[in-house]
């Protein structure tokens, strides 16, 4: 599969750290020097969203998977539950595979499925790593926040073990943002050249009460 990434012309310029990109070739300018996250929203696709609902009532959810897939090729995950949905979850896993390679230039991708009954990371932070794609299959999706509404200098260690919410972090606690389920993010981390002391500064959602499972797919670049 050949996905075309070209940037095309956009009527509302990137503010700040964010860029909200209307067409799935805009996600390119996760390169501009000042953007450090770039969100895409996407439909749900009802098959996928259907089986993860099928799986988590049958109690085949399971642990998720971690694996290296090369663009192009068919994906075959025998732990997935073969439940009906199966073959549209594993098509858009390749289909998100392969934009994503096309995008960074990478011969393969790490892919990273996670079945969560809680917080991953529920502190905020910056990855250390070039440029991950996440999307939210099931579940509340990730947080973020823009570069104006949060103090770096109270990042990880720096905070002294006081939570987000009364350390200084937020700024604005308004000014939270968390993408939608099937959104595709893309978060520039640390390791991307010349950005050091930056990146999208992000966490997992607290558990909903009304559907605690969360599925996350993380996709890494591979050299």
């Amino acid at each position: 599969m050949t996905v075309a990434l070209n940037p095309t012309p956009c009527a509302t310029p990137p503010t700040r750290s964010l860029f909200e990109a209307s067409r799935l070739t805009d996600l390119v300018h996760i390169f501009d020097e000042d953007i450090q996250l770039c969100l895409y929203p996407r439909s749900p696709i009802e098959p996928i969203t259907r089986y993860f609902a099928a799986a988590g009532e049958q109690g085949l959810l399971g642990l998720g998977f971690r694996l290296v897939a090369t663009p192009g090729q068919a994906l075959d995950i025998p732990g997935l539950a073969a439940l009906p949905g199966r073959d549209a979850l594993l098509q858009d896993m390749a289909y998100l595979l392969d934009i994503y390679a096309e995008l960074i230039g990478c011969p393969q991708v790490g892919i990273r499925l996670e079945v969560l009954d809680r917080a991953m990371c529920p502190r905020f932070h910056v990855d250390r790593t070039g440029v991950r794609m996440l999307c939210t299959y099931y579940g509340q999706g990730t947080e973020w926040l823009s570069e104006d509404a949060a103090d770096r200098s109270k990042l990880g260690r720096l905070a002294q073990g006081m939570p987000d919410e009364t350390s200084g972090l937020i700024r604005n606690p308004k000014a939270i943002r968390q993408a939608p389920p099937f959104a595709l993010l893309l978060l520039k981390g640390t390791q991307w050249q010349g950005n050091d002391g930056r990146g999208a500064i992000h966490r997992s959602p607290a558990p909903d009460p009304l559907q605690p499972c969360r599925v996350l797919l993380a996709l890494d670049a591979i050299w």
